[in-house]
């Protein structure tokens, strides 16, 4: 059966990190996602993001979409059915709003990891450490979505897996553990 590993949580919480710790360890491929923001140092069209422009962007099929700052963001039909015609699990990123609508079309297809932080400070400390330009990083830590994606809909309670993220190393024991049950649930 094909699965799909939903990883959501604030800005700088580790979610790429995560997704790459994954990618590397089980071979296990990111949905790439869509984003109309400018290409960071050392990203590449297609495995970072799929950067688009406005108009490519409200072209696609998308679960869920979000506007972060002056930038949109969202994932994919065609990025999903891409991604599951090289594995039967996969993982993506979304913020907390677009967890609903993949859990709802996708039902038992999908296992919800919720990651978070003992204390919001390390937010934006690691936003700082990843290079992020100060000024985007300040409309980011005050945007609505930010301030949303700090907790999460108590109605999806029974729906989500916990994972703190302060230490890395604990992090990947708890991740090896869930990739296990799910393939060992195929």
């Amino acid at each position: 059966m094909q699965r799909i590993i939903i990883i959501a949580g604030p800005s700088g919480v580790g979610k790429t990190t995560v997704t790459n710790y994954l990618s590397q360890k089980y071979n296990i491929p990111r949905v790439i996602t869509h984003t109309t923001r400018p290409m960071r140092k050392g990203e590449k069209d297609g495995e970072s993001y799929y950067f688009e422009t406005d108009t490519s962007f409200n072209k696609l099929h998308f679960f869920e979409h979000v506007k972060y700052g002056s930038y949109q963001y969202g994932s994919s039909r065609e990025a999903l059915n891409k991604a599951w015609k090289k594995s039967d699990l996969v993982t993506l990123i979304v913020d907390t709003d677009g967890v609903k609508s993949y859990l709802d079309e996708l039902k038992e297809k999908a296992f919800f990891i919720y990651l978070t932080v003992s204390q919001p400070h390390i937010l934006r400390q690691r936003l700082i450490g990843r290079g992020d330009n100060i000024e985007e990083i300040n409309k980011r830590l005050d945007s609505k979505e930010f301030k949303r994606d700090l907790s999460l809909n108590p109605e999806l309670n029974d729906k989500v897996h916990y994972l703190n993220n302060d230490d890395l190393n604990k992090t990947k024991e708890e991740l090896d553990e869930i990739v296990k049950i799910l393939k060992d649930s195929n």
